[in-house]
Parts: structure tokens; C-alpha cells; sequence
């Protein structure tokens, strides 16, 4: 009879160590933690230039300028980041990202002076674009919900050539510069298991104007970039557990 109950008293006591494990070992993933990934995508940008009148080689009265240039293009690029939970349901992370892309469109101009021709060839581009941003996110199982905002890069490119009929001379300029400015967003993340994250992100960024040389001379326009529109998938791997 006392061993019996020794074995009764064994095996309850193994049941019992069981039922206390098993919730550990079955811990759901958790969103904490470091992550790497890539992401691809499409950016909607453009350009405003404008430059005012002058005078060219020749006595030629150039007129003002107003351009608008369609800077879409494909992206591609990575991002990493951390995620610290606030409590289960709600999410504080830091992410930064950089973004490849080339967007470029060009315009020309002819003006027709008393039998002298002037001809202009402008062109504008988009090349990478970086963002550092908190995100703040809300969580629901294996979903999570986010806004994100922060700092945002961009490198913007510029060139100009000109050339005039009579008397026959030609000129050409180009710049670039790297402008800052802010990013807004909202996105969604899918843990689809412990370690590997999908994700679908939108991005608005604004960003400002610089100087931009053109024609014959010190002439300067301003070549105006405004805002980025970004919308991207991505893959992340987060480390741990």
C-alpha cells in the first residue's frame, strides 16, 4: 500500500512539474529585440525649377523658366532596427533604412532670336534616400499596427546645357546636393515565426530647394524637390528569442 502511494504521490508530482514547464516552453514570440532586413518598392517624386530672365552671349534676352520634372522611380534597400516592448499590447523601436533608387527625367528648350538659335537641356534626378525614425506600435497576436516618424535624406542632381547659334558658343553646369527634411508613415508587420518578420510600409517625406546653376554665367535657378511618396514591402530577421 505505501508503495503505491509513493508512485501516486511520483506521478503527480512529475504532472504537476508538467503543467508548470509547460507554459514556458510554450511562450509565444516575442517582438523585442534587434532586426535586420531589405525592402523594395516604388517612389513618387518630382522637381520644381524656375530661373529668371537674362541676358545671354549675343545680346540674346533669355526668358524666365518654369519646369516641372516626373522623378518616379523602382527602390530597393535595407533597414534595421530595435523593438522594446512598453507592455504585451503596445510596442516603442528606433529604425533607420537606406533606399536606392534613380529617378531622372530632362526637358529641353529652343528660342528662336532673329535667326539665332538657343538651345537648353535640363535634367534632374532622384538618386538614395535614408530615414532614422521611432515607431510606435500597437499589438494584436502575431500582427503588429505602427506609426513612424523622424528624419529623412535625399541626394537630388541637377545638370544644364546650352548652346547659341550665332555667335557659336556652348555652356554646361551640373550640381548635387544631399537634402535633409522629416518622413511621416504608417505600416503593418506580419510575424510569420520566431525569428522572421513581413512587412508593408508607406512613407511621405518632404524635403526643401538649393540653388542650381544654368545657362551662361553665374545664373543660379532653384530647383525645388518637395515631397517623396514611398510604398514598400520588406522581409526583416530578428535575433533572439
Amino acid at each position: 500500500m505505501k508503495t503505491k502511494t509513493k508512485i501516486l504521490t511520483g506521478l503527480a508530482a512529475l504532472t504537476l512539474f508538467d503543467i508548470a514547464v509547460a507554459p514556458a516552453s510554450a511562450q509565444a514570440p516575442s517582438w523585442a529585440g534587434a532586426y535586420v532586413g531589405a525592402h523594395a518598392g516604388y517612389r513618387w517624386g518630382g522637381a520644381n525649377y524656375s530661373a529668371a530672365a537674362y541676358i545671354a552671349p549675343g545680346s540674346l534676352a533669355i526668358p524666365a523658366i518654369s519646369n516641372s520634372f516626373n522623378l518616379n522611380s523602382g527602390i530597393l534597400g535595407l533597414q534595421a532596427g530595435y523593438n522594446h516592448l512598453l507592455s504585451p499590447n503596445y510596442l516603442l523601436g528606433l529604425e533607420g533604412d537606406f533606399t536606392w533608387g534613380q529617378g531622372k527625367s530632362s526637358l529641353s528648350q529652343i528660342y528662336g532670336f532673329d535667326g539665332t538659335t538657343y538651345r537648353s537641356t535640363s535634367e534632374a534626378k532622384l538618386d538614395w534616400q535614408a530615414t532614422i525614425r521611432g515607431r510606435l506600435g500597437v499589438i494584436n497576436g502575431n500582427w503588429l499596427f505602427y506609426g513612424t516618424t523622424g528624419v529623412a535624406f535625399i541626394r537630388a542632381g541637377w545638370a544644364d546645357s546650352s548652346s547659341i547659334s550665332s555667335p557659336a558658343t556652348s555652356a554646361s553646369s551640373s550640381s548635387s546636393k544631399t537634402l535633409t527634411g522629416w518622413v511621416v508613415g504608417t505600416g503593418t508587420e506580419y510575424m510569420v515565426s520566431r525569428n522572421w518578420i513581413a512587412r508593408a510600409e508607406y512613407l511621405y517625406e518632404k524635403f526643401g530647394s538649393f540653388n542650381v546653376p544654368y545657362g551662361y554665367g553665374p545664373q543660379t535657378g532653384t530647383l525645388d524637390i518637395g515631397g517623396a511618396h514611398k510604398l514598400r514591402v520588406g522581409i526583416s530577421y530578428k535575433f533572439g528569442p
